[in-house]
């Protein structure tokens, strides 16, 4: 995929079985259907064949259909192949392999059989506007459902945005149906952040905010296209200014006259990096070693800043300050 920018994401076909009564006689029927598997530098997303999701090599044979995002050339060599791995994808690059990922799978299902799966993932490299590479738009091939998340009115089935990880950040949901009922949203797998950090969804029809990390949420809706019903977010409240400096799991991060005070009531303070809002580190300190980091003389212009917190437990929180 490096050595094809215009590229984007890839998307894979998967066959499976038409939709079967469940019971003989029954009007009732199991939504197994055909879809994409996606890939990109965010990661990949299964289909409901039950297939694992691509995970970076292209088996030889295998098809795919790709979005160019311009008429250049496609370039394959044989330093693209990988030995012992025949059964999925091409290596893409080592820098993106290893750059910092951190990401949560969802999944839309029912009782019957319908699957779409949506990644959004906070990755190196990308950013909170739509990304070549980084953000995949649904192809819609599955019959019955679609589930994506939403970003400059596109409909994404993966989703990367910038670091660091801000925990006040919400990203819509939406989703589309060809049958009415009781559908479920659910946390498939998460990594980096996301193994510590709480992750809510809010059903605005409803008025709840849902703990995923708690468990399932299932809900009744009619057939039909709902963009504005979901968010996924971080916290179970409301943000607003008020809140720049609440206290959130034991920490405090405060800013007066310039200067900014982390206090953590519970654990040792690990590292603290400061951000500005296009993701630009301007402050990082490691090894802190007390309950209280105290920052002046910080070369910032008046901002908005992130205020990224490190434990010694390891757990992790990004705070939004206004610093002035």
């Amino acid at each position: 995929m490096t050595a094809n920018n215009n590229v984007g994401s890839l998307y894979f076909w998967t066959h499976n079985s038409p939709p079967n009564n469940a019971v003989a006689g029954d009007a009732t029927y199991n939504y197994t259907s055909n879809d994409y598997a996606v890939y990109n530098f965010s990661g990949g997303v299964a289909t409901s064949s039950g297939a694992a999701a691509p995970s970076g090599y292209i088996a030889a044979g295998q098809s795919f259909f790709i979005n160019a995002s311009s008429s250049n050339n496609i370039v394959f060599t044989n330093d693209m192949r990988v030995g012992g791995n025949n059964t999925q994808f091409f290596k893409t690059a080592k820098a993106a392999e290893e750059a910092e990922r951190n990401r949560l799978w969802l999944n839309f299902t029912n009782k019957q059989g319908a699957f779409k799966q949506a990644l959004v993932g906070y990755i190196e490299g990308a950013t909170n506007s739509l990304d070549n590479g980084f953000d995949a738009e649904t192809m819609a091939g599955n019959s019955y459902v679609d589930f994506y998340s939403i970003n400059d009115a596109m409909q994404l089935t993966i989703q990367g945005r910038a670091l660091p990880f801000e925990n006040s950040d919400i990203i819509p949901l939406g989703y589309n149906t060809s049958v009415a009922g009781d559908f479920t949203i659910s946390i498939d797998h998460v990594d980096g952040v996301f193994n510590d950090q709480a992750v809510y969804l809010e059903d605005k029809k409803a008025s709840t905010i849902y703990d995923l990390k708690a468990g399932d949420y299932t809900f009744k809706t009619e057939a039909g296209t709902f963009d504005d019903r979901f968010t996924l977010r971080y916290t179970n409240k409301t943000l607003g200014t008020g809140d720049f400096e609440n206290v959130d799991n034991g920490l405090l991060v405060s800013v007066k006259d310039k200067v900014i005070k982390v206090t953590s009531n519970k654990e040792n303070i690990k590292s603290t990096a400061i951000y500005d809002i296009s993701g630009r580190l301007i402050y990082d300190k490691n090894k802190v070693g007390t309950t209280e980091l105290q920052i002046s003389n910080l070369q910032s212009a008046d901002q908005v800043l992130l205020v990224k917190i490190i434990l010694e437990n390891n757990y992790t929180l990004t705070k939004k300050i206004i610093f002035k």
